[in-house]
């Protein structure tokens, strides 16, 4: 398949709103993800109505809103065609859809692809971005595509499925912190070193935290790298953690049996942590808010692991140097990326899920053009 053929919709250029289709020949169409962009005033890929009507199939890689957040409003324009993905995903996603295809849940590396209608077929495997996430290698009437969603092989929590030595005409990989050449044990390693300093100055950190993925991830970083830090984590985001824990074949065993072990401990009170984790990632709700400015008043940071909403607490506390940002590697640097792409065999690479424009040439492995 030719990158002229391939319509980008969103995530190209731009961090959010992911969504890619691709010709599957009379007239129909496959849709890669379907997201939004909650932190723009216009939050929808732009796909025409007629277009969605002649999609035959649109693949989720995982729940959030970045790449599942336009589903309603796509089925409201037209789309009636089949949705494939996976349980978790339907289940945190909140999506009620008759016309559903849901994948079992991988165990390690395919021998045999799923082939649908159509002449479409495809491998798929787990991301370690969240419970639910898959990868997709399709091919037949599409051409020969691989598609990462959103990807981190070094995940602490999640199970991840390597993609590697696999040949395809065109690759779209995620490759959100494009400008860090350190790789994701190097971002978090250097975070817990920025909250370790923070620490030692007798300051507390506050850190809000997106829905079904993060959390988990940043508990046992935390664990792991701040032992002696006492970690509390409000009632939204240890309910997340008992919600994710319930799809075992997605986390990792050692994982699984630590953040049970966070749970089954008494939480910290108001008076006696460290780090809070808050599971409201922007800190829209009220309490929430109104608890992050009482704490950063007292001389607390809040650390943003992702993108900052206008008009929202977190701008507020950005903009007043309370808050500062950091890459949680929860998906792909620049350096996760190049060595996916030199482990397989793709002729064009567009990365996505960052604010640039790039692709890359297979031989061109060391800059993008």
């Amino acid at each position: 398949m030719s990158m002229d053929r391939l319509l980008v919709k969103g995530g190209y250029g731009e961090h959010g709103r992911s969504c890619f289709l691709l010709p599957m020949g009379e007239n129909r169409y496959c849709m890669l993800d379907c997201g939004i962009m909650d932190t723009d005033p216009q939050p929808y890929p732009q796909v025409e109505p007629e277009l969605l009507k002649r999609t035959e199939y649109l693949f989720l890689s995982h729940c959030h809103k970045d790449h599942s957040g336009a589903f309603e409003h796509f089925c409201s324009q037209g789309f009636s065609g089949w949705l494939v993905t996976t349980a978790p995903t339907m289940k945190f996603s909140g999506i009620d859809y008759d016309k559903t295809i849901l994948l079992p849940d991988p165990k390690g590396e395919m021998t045999e692809p799923v082939t649908l209608k159509g002449g479409l077929s495809f491998f798929y495997g787990r991301t370690g971005h969240c419970a639910g996430s898959i990868w997709l290698h399709l091919f037949g009437t599409v051409g020969n595509i691989c598609y990462s969603g959103d990807y981190q092989r070094r995940a602490l929590a999640y199970e991840t499925d390597v993609i590697r030595g696999r040949h395809g005409d065109l690759a779209i990989l995620d490759c959100a912190h494009v400008d860090a050449m350190e790789d994701g044990d190097g971002l978090r390693a250097r975070m817990t070193e920025r909250i370790r300093e923070i620490l030692q100055e007798g300051r507390r950190v506050i850190m809000p935290l997106p829905k079904y993925g993060r959390g988990p991830e940043v508990v046992l970083m935390l664990r792991r790298g701040l032992p002696e830090a006492k970690i509390r984590a409000d009632e939204t985001m240890r309910n997340l953690i008992r919600e994710t824990l319930k799809w075992e074949q997605w986390i990792k065993p050692e994982a699984a049996a630590e953040l049970r072990d966070f749970l089954a401990q008494p939480s910290p009170d108001e008076k006696g942590y460290d780090v809070l984790l808050i599971g409201d990632t922007h800190l829209e709700k009220p309490e929430n808010s109104r608890l992050a400015i009482e704490e950063t008043e007292k001389g607390a940071m809040a650390l943003l692991t992702g993108r900052v909403k206008k008009g929202c607490c977190t701008e507020r506390l950005l903009r007043e140097g309370k808050a500062f940002t950091m890459a949680y590697p929860h998906h792909q640097s620049r350096k996760d990326f190049l060595e996916m792409v030199g482990e397989n065999h793709f002729q064009t690479v567009l990365p996505f899920h960052n604010n640039q424009k790039e692709v890359l040439w297979e031989g061109n492995t060391g800059e993008m053009s």
